[in-house]
């Protein structure tokens, strides 16, 4: 049987000739995808910390800005600014918290409009 007259027998045929029309046209009015480029490649945590353990910048350069890619990243020198990386900042802010008495009276004031310092450690006292 020729497939001419199998369609024309076939009652079907206009259902299935819709529906291979749309997914022909679907296909193709498809907008090209522009892949998405990276603005900034640099990993801004990891270039923060790399300098720190380097010594280039002082534990109270490193504090702030680990602080400030959380909450304000135009804070940020021009050097650091870059993806951030995970959104979830619960680990800095726990570092930050560690080490906030440890910082300049200065930095401790800009760090504290973000985050909330930890009481001081409770002394033990002696029975």
């Amino acid at each position: 049987m020729m497939p001419r007259n199998y369609l024309k027998k076939n009652k079907y045929y206009p259902a299935l000739a819709i529906i291979l029309l749309i997914a022909l046209q679907s296909c193709a009015s498809k907008p090209k995808v522009k892949l998405q480029e990276t603005v900034h490649p640099i990993n801004t945590i990891d270039t923060i910390r790399g300098d720190f353990k380097s010594n280039t910048i002082t534990a109270d350069e490193y504090y702030l800005y680990m602080t400030f890619t959380i909450f304000s990243q135009e804070s940020l020198p021009e050097n650091y600014k870059g993806i951030v990386g995970p959104r979830d900042g619960t680990p800095i802010i726990m570092e930050v918290q560690r080490a906030y008495h440890s910082l300049r009276p200065e930095t401790q004031k800009i760090i504290r409009q973000w985050i909330k310092p930890l009481p001081p450690k409770p002394t033990r006292r002696k029975p």
